[in-house]
């Protein structure tokens, strides 16, 4: 009995040690490049060892993005506090299509303030493979954003892929002047490097809780 439970607890090791490795990811530097009549760019892509179906299974579930994009990118996170802006919780809305963000912004002249913004979602190609987010402008973000665009796309190879990511944004009034190029940088590389974590994080938990249901 003893050597059986032993076999059995080494076997459980090793899947688990394999599953992590399975999912070892490539996180490059994002770059990012500013011009007058563009505003920011940024670009970048990141490789997955993962099946298609794991992935899928993640990245098109819109409405469970809140229970985990957002780890570590909440007011709550003492690196995260360090950033010019924090967002604090996101929600998806099924019958518009859109993500609700709520954000913090912490200029030197606007401390703590507080406020929302949408992204509508439209598909990429025959929508499968690519999404665009668009935000959506009301009055109130209109004062400070002129352009702001998110692209996702995937490619798949057999059991690895690779994740594109583009992103345009362009200021205006004081929040333009404030944002250096440098500033913008810490801020959005921040949130890709966190949001690129946590996405790995949840495809490995997700075949984790795969495998213990499956006892």
């Amino acid at each position: 009995m003893k050597t059986s439970m032993l076999k059995k607890n080494i076997s459980v090791f090793m899947f688990l040690l394999c599953a992590i490795c399975a999912f070892s990811e490539e996180i490059p530097a994002p770059v990012t490049t500013y011009s007058n009549s563009e505003g920011y760019n940024t670009h970048g892509q990141i490789s997955i060892s993962a099946p298609k179906e794991k992935i899928d299974a993640v990245l098109w579930n819109f409405a469970d993005f809140e229970n985990w994009l957002l780890d570590g990118l909440t007011k709550d996170s003492p690196e995260a506090r360090k950033l010019t802006c924090t967002l604090n919780d996101m929600e998806y809305l099924p019958e518009e299509n859109q993500f609700k963000i709520y954000f913090s912004l912490n200029f030197w002249f606007l401390r703590n303030w507080e406020n929302t913004i949408k992204f509508s979602v439209s598909p990429m190609g025959d929508g499968t493979e690519g999404i665009k987010l668009d935000v959506v402008k009301e009055s109130r973000i209109t004062k400070i954003i002129d352009t702001l665009t998110y692209t996702i796309s995937i490619e798949h190879h057999g059991d690895k892929a690779t994740l594109h990511y583009t992103g345009r944004c362009k200021l205006r009034g004081i929040a333009a002047r404030f944002f250096t190029l440098n500033l913008y940088k810490k801020n959005i590389e921040w949130y890709i490097r966190t949001f690129a974590n946590n996405f790995i994080n949840k495809l490995k938990n997700q075949d984790l809780i795969f495998f213990a249901s499956r006892d």
